[in-house]
Order: C-alpha cells, then sequence, then structure tokens
C-alpha cells in the first residue's frame, strides 16, 4: 500500500460525498481511504458507511468523540501505507492530484514531506491560490524561514509514514496543524515543494479560523519556536517574526493581550508595502504601542 489518505469526519453530512468523490476518482489508485468518524450525532457516519460498500479501498471506523485531533491519531494508528496524507471531510482534492505527486515521490524516495499548492476559499470573492515553487530544502529550517507560519498546514501535505513512529496530533490544541508540523521539522530530512496537484480548501463559517481566535495561533507559533530553538534576532527569521508579528496584531484587536517580545527587523527584507509598514511600527513603537495603533486605526 503505497499511500493512506484520513478524513475525519463529524457534522459533515452536506460536504462528505463531494470530498470522498473528489479522492476516489483520482487517477491514482494505491491507496486506502480511512474515514474517521469522530462521534458525530448527524448523518455524515451512516453517509460513509454507504460510500464504503461500493468500494473496497474505503474504511470506516465509528468512535467517540475526540476532537480533530484525536481523530486523526485514530487513523495513523490504523495507517497501511507508506506515506500518510489528511484530507478534511469539508474539502476536496482537484481532479488528477495524486498522481503526479505520487510520481514525485517516486522518483525522489528520500522525500520525508511533500507540500503542494492550495486553493482557498473556493467560489469566495477572496479565493485565492497558494502556489509553493519547485523547490527541494536539504534543511527544512529553511522552509520555516522561507513563510513556512502562513502555509503551516497538514492538509497539502504528503508524509511518509515513519515520521509518525514518535509523533502525534496534540489533543485539545487548536491549531493543531502548526505543533505538528513543528515536531515535524524537528526529525524529517528535506521537504520538497511542487506546483503539481490541488488541494480545494473551502471556508468553514464554524471553523477554527472563522473565530478570529488568533492568539492561540500564536500560542502554537512561540511554542515552535521555542521548541526549534529559533532565534528571531537573527535576520534569517525576521520574516517568520513578522508572520507572528502580524498574529498578535490581531489577536490583540481580539483580546488586548501580548504575546510576543519585541524584536527589531530589517527594513531592506520585506517586499510589500504593507510589510514595510508593519516592519516600521514595530521598529519605531516596539510591539505594545503597535499593537494599539493598529487596533486604534483597524
Amino acid at each position: 500500500m503505497k499511500l493512506s489518505i484520513i478524513v475525519p469526519i463529524y457534522n459533515v453530512e452536506s460536504t462528505l460525498e463531494r470530498c470522498i468523490r473528489s479522492i476516489v476518482q483520482q487517477s491514482f489508485t494505491d491507496f486506502e481511504l480511512l474515514l474517521v468518524d469522530d462521534g458525530t450525532p448527524d448523518n455524515s457516519g451512516h453517509i460513509a458507511d454507504e460510500l464504503a460498500s461500493n468500494d473496497e479501498r474505503i474504511r470506516v471506523f465509528h468512535k467517540s468523540n475526540g476532537g480533530l485531533s484525536d481523530a486523526r491519531n485514530y487513523g495513523i494508528y490504523r495507517a497501511k501505507g507508506e506515506y500518510i496524507t489528511f484530507i478534511d471531510s469539508d474539502d476536496e482534492l482537484a481532479p488528477d492530484t495524486l498522481q503526479p505527486l505520487m510520481q514525485v515521490l517516486s522518483e525522489q524516495t528520500d522525500i520525508d514531506i511533500l507540500e503542494y499548492p492550495v486553493t482557498e476559499r473556493k467560489g469566495r470573492p477572496d479565493e485565492h491560490v497558494f502556489k509553493p515553487e519547485n523547490r527541494a530544502f536539504e534543511n527544512p529550517m529553511e522552509w520555516l524561514a522561507d513563510k513556512g507560519f502562513t502555509h503551516c498546514w497538514a492538509c497539502n501535505k504528503i508524509f511518509r509514514a515513519t515520521l509518525f513512529d514518535n509523533v502525534r496530533f496534540k489533543k485539545g490544541k487548536k491549531y493543531e496543524d502548526v505543533y505538528l508540523i513543528g515536531d515535524m521539522l524537528g526529525i524529517c530530512h528535506n521537504i520538497v515543494t511542487t506546483q503539481r496537484g490541488m488541494y480545494i480548501y473551502h471556508w468553514n463559517d464554524t471553523g477554527i479560523v472563522a473565530q478570529n481566535n488568533m492568539h492561540l495561533l500564536l500560542e502554537a507559533q512561540i511554542e515552535v519556536v521555542k521548541l526549534l530553538n529559533i532565534d528571531t534576532t537573527h535576520p534569517k527569521w525576521h520574516q517568520l517574526y513578522m508572520d507572528m508579528f502580524t498574529a498578535q496584531l490581531y489577536a490583540y484587536c481580539n483580546n488586548s493581550r501580548i504575546l510576543l517580545q519585541n524584536n527589531k527587523v530589517k527594513m531592506k527584507q520585506f517586499a510589500t508595502k504593507n510589510e514595510r509598514i508593519k516592519a516600521a511600527l514595530l521598529n519605531i513603537f516596539g510591539v505594545k504601542v503597535a499593537c494599539v495603533l493598529f487596533k486604534l486605526l483597524h
């Protein structure tokens, strides 16, 4: 078995079939699909059973509710593939996504994590595409330094299964993907990004991102920085620090808490007008005053 695809299920009866159809209709077929019913109170579990009855590659598991991380971990324990990937049950894969990705993995057998493009907020006015360069990072920390915090998602990545021998999603944590990637960066040897394939992310009004819990994202980012012993005062990490500063600005608008330590950055590293304005605000006023000013203007 080449690939295990894990799909947690909870209150998704309106989108689950679309998600599953996008997977089983892929041109690549050497996979198992693990549908983990996380104690859903709606009809999703029954829909999963019906879909599985028509495709021997689908395995359905029904368990008591434990949250997204617990459901994913449940699937990881039961996965048989050489590689593992995750798809949220309200999202989907574009046609012929898996074949070129698995081709990359067969040609470059030393890849630990393969990252591919995402269409974000499909069908909304703010729809846009994240499309990484075709690039190999022999030092995974270079991936993180290259704006890694802005696409620190589990769903658009294929992982070598052995990476999960001692790593799991953290139960009870929001932005669990950030914590997982932080743990992965400490043990994997290389990351490759490709422009092949497409993960399609559908906006969820009840999801964690929609709830404006930016302080939880910042907490996860700070934890990863500590775990990996990153010195954010070093110019190499100024872009990463600025991504954290952006999270801090929006977090302060929600709860007026300061979590991020002060750090000056080199202005010349930032290409866009907004980035330069935020960098200047940070360098002149420091984190706390910059947050107060941002809240007033925002």
